[in-house]
């Protein structure tokens, strides 16, 4: 660096320090205006207002400062400090000419002229009378309220002797604290969080309801009403006691499923012969702690009738970076993976978090193929003739149907019969793609066991016709067995429908959407026929069933309404209102996060009914009624298009 480039940057640095001291002081004094009513407000104000004035504080900021602050220098500094970054280009004599004379100009610049101080001497007047009046008014009344009344949890001296205290135990697993939590406002939980609710109430009965439903409660050993409870979705909890309420509304944070990749190689692959050795590189994290990390594959060998599914796993090398987050490596040759000309390996990674119980996580799953010819096989375990596609895609379901059949015994019956009515939705894809490949003429299986009836009878004479039409037969058949979760039979009728579909690959090349010598179209029919009965028809679209969730919104506001309108009511007929309406609002959506803040608003509103005045009733269910607004808005602006599924 050139002695002139050291002094103006020396300069453009001794200007920047003295920038950020007075906008620290500037956001300083406007924090303790604010902080003079709200201290958490005049903190975050003071924040905002130093990361708003920060850009002033950049050099190109600065450099532009000292250029107004001294008209003389005619944007030297600044055609110097573009130079110097590399944002100008000039030859060599000109750089150091320009570098010496900005160097020479800005010995005389003066900091205190360029970033003025005036302003924070007027903040800090303005901080000083804030303080003052505040002060003065806190002398002239016994106690202060928070400056927004409608954010905050107002408890008049009627619910003093309603208290609750939720203790917070999270799963073992996640390694988090317990927490106790005095007066909630809001419950958040990770998902399957023991929960404690101890309540002190002086009047009976006592009771919660959680998830709709109410359960009284009885004093234990130490005179506090004690209830148990696990999370496992989002609602609310509702504690009432002769007349007063607490709600709590419970967001529950489900345990996400780990994130799983295949990093290498993370394509598929084919080779020409199996001498190729393969790296695998396999990645997971989760939320609270991974429990495992493997890579699984499956074998597919054989072809015609002898296709052969074989799964395996490859060890991996794991380095655990925390709990959670693991990465698995792993080398391998196509000799050691035991693959042979016209084999395919299908391979991901899979991860299981320390949750007891839960699910695997799977990658994006990639092929290895060994073909001489050079050629993929295509998606998964397709191949490329798009008849034994559906072979083997039958075959592949008769694997899984053995294995969930060999698991019978250790699975509940209600986990088995899900299980087995998957198998049956998979069973039933494959006959439907099936039957589009046939071209489409099986209507139902009273046709089909209709042309199974002709088919015995000699009156088709094409075999494979019939051998296809057999499988479709069987295919229904299975279906209806695993829908009865009686997977035994079930594997024979798949097996039945493997064996008609070689028969008809092996024994005559059926061609797909042929038509028989029999069934030639008549060209001398098309475009005939009556047309009558064409025209005059109108397509009418089905009813939309009604919005619950409007019309549970409008129904707050009809609420709102009626408690404006009602001046003069009983404080604790209204005090019954607002509770109701606060249990509407939970129950239209309990899993919204802003339904919840409502049905917390309407409860703090009666809580502190009777210490508010007229003007702040008013004001609290205003907005309210805006809260309710907003939200009937976006429900009604984007109309439901899945019939069926209102909330």
């Amino acid at each position: 660096m050139s002695p002139d480039a050291g002094v103006i940057r020396q300069t453009i640095e001794r200007v920047r320090r003295h920038a950020v001291v007075v906008i620290a002081g500037e956001s300083a004094a406007i924090g303790a205006a604010i902080a003079a009513w709200s201290v958490p407000t005049g903190l975050i104000v003071a924040l905002l207002f130093a990361l708003w004035r920060s850009r002033a504080a950049s050099r190109r900021a600065i450099v532009r400062a000292i250029e107004h602050a001294n008209p003389d220098l005619r944007n030297l500094l600044v055609t110097a400090d573009e130079l110097e970054s590399g944002a100008l280009t000039s030859t060599r004599n000109v750089h150091d000419r320009v570098l010496h004379d900005a160097a020479m100009a800005v010995r005389s610049v003066q900091p205190r002229r360029v970033v003025s101080m005036r302003r924070l001497a007027w903040l800090a007047i303005v901080s000083l009378v804030a303080w003052a009046t505040a002060a003065a008014l806190d002398a002239r009344r016994p106690f202060r309220t928070t400056a927004s009344a409608s954010s905050s949890r107002t408890t008049s001296t009627s619910d003093s002797d309603l208290k609750v205290t939720v203790t917070i135990e999270p799963p073992d697993y996640t390694g988090l604290a317990r927490s106790v939590v005095r007066e909630p406002v809001t419950i958040d939980v990770v998902e399957n969080s023991h929960l404690r609710f101890d309540v002190e109430a002086a009047a009976q009965p006592v009771s919660i309801e959680i998830d709709e439903k109410v359960q009284p409660l009885t004093r234990n050993a130490d005179g506090v009403y004690e209830y148990q409870a696990t999370a496992t979705r989002s609602g609310y909890a509702l504690v009432a006691a002769a007349g007063r309420t607490r709600m709590m509304p419970i967001d529950v944070t489900p345990d996400a499923l780990p994130s799983v990749r295949l990093r290498k190689p993370g394509r598929d692959l084919v080779y020409a012969s199996g001498d190729a050795t393969i790296a695998f590189d396999a990645e997971a994290t989760d939320d609270f702690g991974l429990r495992s990390l493997a890579l699984r594959f499956t074998k597919v060998s054989g072809s015609g009738e002898q296709f052969e599914f074989a799964d395996g796993e490859v060890a991996l090398s794991l380095e655990k970076a925390n709990a959670r987050a693991w990465t698995g490596r792993a080398s391998r040759s196509l000799k050691d993976l035991g693959l042979a000309e016209g084999d395919m390996l299908v391979y991901r990674a899979v991860a299981t978090d320390a949750r007891p119980g839960a699910p695997e996580a799977s990658s994006d799953a990639f092929f290895i193929q060994i073909s001489s010819l050079g050629a993929a096989a295509g998606d998964a375990f397709t191949l490329p003739e798009e008849e034994t596609r559906y072979a083997l895609s039958q075959q592949m379901l008769i694997v899984k149907t053995g294995r969930l059949n060999d698991r019978r015994g250790s699975m509940a019956a209600a986990e088995f019969a899900n299980a087995a009515q998957e198998l049956a939705v998979e069973q039933r894809m494959i006959r439907s793609e099936f039957v589009f490949m046939l071209g489409g003429e099986i209507q139902d299986e009273e046709v089909e066991a209709q042309q199974s009836t002709e088919l015995q009878e000699g009156r088709l004479a094409n075999r494979g016709q019939r051998d296809l039409r057999a499988a479709t037969v069987a295919m229904s058949q299975a279906e209806k067995l695993l829908t009865a979760a009686d997977t035994k039979n079930a594997l024979e009728a798949e097996r039945a429908a493997v064996n008609a579909l070689q028969r008809a690959f092996t024994r005559d090349r059926y061609i797909l959407r042929a038509l028989a010598s029999r069934s030639q179209l008549d060209s001398s029919r098309r475009l005939t026929g009556a047309f009558s009965q064409a025209s005059g028809w109108q397509r009418r679209l089905p009813e939309a069933p009604e919005n619950r969730r409007a019309a549970h919104l409008q129904s707050l506001l009809e609420g709102l309404s009626e408690l404006e309108h009602g001046r003069g009511r009983p404080d604790q007929d209204v005090k019954s209102a607002l509770v109701v309406l606060a249990r509407t609002a939970i129950r239209t959506d309990a899993q919204s996060d802003r339904l919840r803040q409502i049905a917390a608003t309407f409860q703090d509103l009666a809580d502190a009914w009777s210490s508010l005045g007229a003007d702040q009733r008013a004001q609290r269910l205003g907005e309210i009624g805006r809260a309710i607004g907003d939200e009937a808005r976006s429900v009604l602006s984007d109309p439901p298009v899945t019939f069926g599924h209102e909330r």
